[in-house]
């Protein structure tokens, strides 16, 4: 077993409670989507020339693993209080630690005195709008000797702000998706009270343009929403109107490997305008 009787946990930040309802807002602790933060992972990694690139929010208890290149696998989250990362928490200037094993908050560290030896850990917060720090960016490599420059670091802070603002703007939009359903919903009551979620869901994938059984098909035209013939009634174009959807509005949009590494190149050359 790891012994991390000798490291001491950072402090917890003063704004802690607010800290951790923005941390909860973004929605993204425990979800499988490592594809929209992956990015910046990669192009932290490509700046810093560093072995292993991570990216985690932090709530009360751990560091959850958005995504991370160079660690094993099976990380998605660590022990809040066993973390480098918990020390980024109190101040929104990125920690430059170029040997490990020379920094008090890091030399007892059981990945420090032991394997993998670590001795650079830059990390680098993720801070919204106003000022709180939901995780960090972090790059991280083995070798002695490696260092950040200023263009470096400059660069991957830019590129920690852009990551928090989508963290943010994300959250904010769940937050107006959520109100958006309820709202939907009591449409659907005002309208048909009789109609099941499964109605619900048929009525809208026509609306999205795909086939539904003819079992739904048939409880759709009971409610005079679809023809015999499966169109459309004007009642049903009215609810749709009344829902405020657009035909399409659920399309997915796939990004092909090419197309993920020239959003990559373009980021990169942005960042260096910036």
């Amino acid at each position: 077993m790891v012994d991390y009787s000798d490291f001491s946990p950072a402090p917890i930040p003063s704004n802690e409670t607010r800290r951790l309802e923005a941390v909860r807002k973004t929605g993204v602790m425990d979800v499988a989507n490592k594809e929209l933060f992956l990015i910046y992972t990669e192009l932290a990694k490509e700046i810093s020339n560093m072995p292993v690139s991570y990216t985690g929010l932090i709530d009360e208890k751990r560091q959850y693993m958005l995504c991370h290149i160079g660690l094993p696998e099976d990380r998605p989250e660590s022990p809040r209080e066993k973390t480098f990362c918990q020390f980024a928490l109190n101040s929104t200037d990125p920690i430059i630690v170029e040997d490990c094993s020379k920094d008090e908050r890091f030399k007892n560290h059981p990945v420090v005195t032991g394997d993998p030896y670590v001795k650079f850990y830059g990390g680098f917060p993720l801070v919204t709008q106003g000022g709180l720090i939901l995780g960090t960016l972090c790059v991280v490599d083995t070798e002695l000797g490696k260092k950040l420059d200023n263009n470096q670091i400059t660069l991957i802070q830019k590129l920690a702000a852009r990551l928090a603002h989508q963290l943010e703007t994300q959250g904010d939009q769940r937050e107006i998706t959520a109100s958006r359903a309820i709202d939907m919903l009591n449409v659907v009551v005002k309208q048909n009270p009789n109609m099941t979620i499964r109605d619900t869901i048929n009525f809208l994938t026509v609306i999205e343009g795909r086939p539904i059984d003819e079992s739904g098909k048939q409880n759709l035209i009971k409610f005079d929403l679809l023809d015999a013939s499966g169109v459309m009634t004007k009642k049903a174009r009215e609810f749709q109107s009344e829902l405020d959807l657009d035909q399409g509005i659920f399309k997915r949009i796939s990004i092909t490997k090419e197309q993920a590494q020239v959003n990559l190149d373009n980021m990169l050359s942005e960042l260096g305008d910036i």
